[in-house]
């Protein structure tokens, strides 16, 4: 009796479907409409100064698109170097952070610090959407500064 209670004594099976990845095309399609849609967000915040504001704002649209890029699945295959990506497009996004809120402090240095690691991961972004083949995720940010 309790082996029957505790699932024991089932003959039926329970199987799991893993969730089928997708092809190739359909990532890179999925992977570049999350730039896209960043890409137009960052544009209408306008070109970066030593203004907090419109920093704060990138680094809210760069967390949008890490956030949305992670609903993505990868190619079977390509986990790790998806992964990577993700992981660079959080460390741009925490950078971006940086950058403001150095910024709100007017602390300059510690702004150019946080700038400089941040240009590091997108630069490295860039890198791993290449190998990962997302056309659109290879361009540097609209309003990124020289």
């Amino acid at each position: 009796m309790l082996a029957a209670a505790c699932g024991g004594g089932s003959t039926s099976a329970t199987t799991t479907t893993a969730k089928p990845r997708p092809t190739q095309q359909q990532f890179v399609s999925a992977a570049n409409a999350v730039c896209v849609r960043s890409d137009r967000a960052i544009y209408k915040i306008g070109r970066l100064s030593l203004a907090p504001a419109g920093w704060g704002q990138t680094a809210a649209a760069a967390r949008r698109a890490v956030a949305d890029m992670k609903t993505l699945t990868p190619p079977a295959g390509k986990d790790a170097a998806f992964q990577r990506l993700l992981d660079e497009g959080q460390k741009l996004a925490t950078g971006i952070q940086q950058v403001h809120d150095a910024l709100v402090k007017k602390n300059y240095p510690a702004a150019r610090t946080a700038q400089n690691a941040a240009t590091t991961a997108d630069t490295a972004i860039h890198r791993q959407a290449q190998k990962l083949g997302l056309t659109f995720c290879q361009q540097l940010l609209t309003n990124w500064p020289a």
